[in-house]
């Protein structure tokens, strides 16, 4: 399978850019699975804070049950446990019992652990790893920010703990994390980030990125490749700003060749 969307999907400057001008905030999940017709969608909202049960219910009734969800995990995890040597386990806990909705109807696939910048590599650092990849049996996706984790050693860890690499695309400045499209479990997993160089200087401009058709080209040969090789594959856009992560994701989506594929990738 093939899952295409975006990294959230409620954001004030969507509306009246990609939204509807007076769409609510309640309807907005509801419009991007039958007006975009993505088939996923990454819930970022769980990093700031662990998600009420209602409101996972509301969110699974709301949709149909071809869309599935990416949740990413609490930044008390990756932004926080690692720095004083203390795994907050209970969060782990927390966090699934909050997403037990989403677990029975069986569209909870992957938890997303993305780590800052800050967490370079270390043999501290791959042990704290593995603790994550011990409290759950929902597939873990890891992205890593810094450089220092591109390595054959790494890529092997996570192959052998059945961990999934996140592939980036973000500026190549500094020592920011490359774009190296391969895969360490059956699923495959590409967050595009955007290309703008003031990454580190306005966190406001860091998403305002617009792929380029001959940029997504390139991208859709990669998804292309690793489709063969894994069970799923999903495809998000985090270059939020003012929609234009719905944008070329609908355009990447039409690029694909679905009729290569019979079909069977997209729901």
């Amino acid at each position: 399978m093939l899952y295409i969307g975006t990294s959230g999907y409620y954001f004030d400057d969507w509306i009246g850019a990609v939204y509807p001008e007076k769409i609510s905030r309640s309807a907005m999940i509801k419009y991007y699975s039958a007006v975009w017709k993505f088939n996923a969608v990454e819930l970022n909202f769980t990093y700031y804070g662990l998600p009420g049960y209602k409101t996972i219910v509301s969110m699974v009734r709301k949709t149909p049950s071809s869309l599935v969800f990416s949740v990413k995990v609490p930044g008390s995890i990756t932004h926080e446990g690692w720095k004083n040597s203390h795994f907050p386990r209970e969060d782990i806990k927390f966090l699934l019992n909050a997403l037990e909705p989403m677990i029975l109807e069986k569209r909870l696939k992957v938890l997303l652990a993305q780590f800052p910048y800050s967490f370079t590599y270390s043999k501290e650092n791959v042990d704290y790893l593995k603790k994550i990849r011990d409290t759950s049996t929902i597939p873990i996706a890891i992205e890593f920010r810094h450089k220092s984790w591109n390595t054959d050693d790494v890529y092997r860890f996570l192959e052998e703990n059945e961990m999934c690499y996140v592939i980036v695309d973000e500026p190549q400045i500094r020592n920011l994390f490359p774009y190296r499209p391969l895969k360490t479990s059956d699923i495959s997993y590409f967050r595009f980030h955007g290309r703008n160089s003031k990454w580190f200087v306005s966190s406001s401009e860091r998403y305002n990125y617009d792929y380029s058709e001959e940029e997504l080209e390139l991208f859709k040969i990669d998804i292309e490749k690793l489709l063969r090789k894994s069970l799923d594959t999903f495809v998000f856009f985090n270059n939020c700003y003012r929609g234009k992560a719905v944008k070329n994701a609908i355009k990447l989506r039409s690029m694909i060749d679905n009729s290569f594929f019979g079909g069977y990738f997209f729901q």
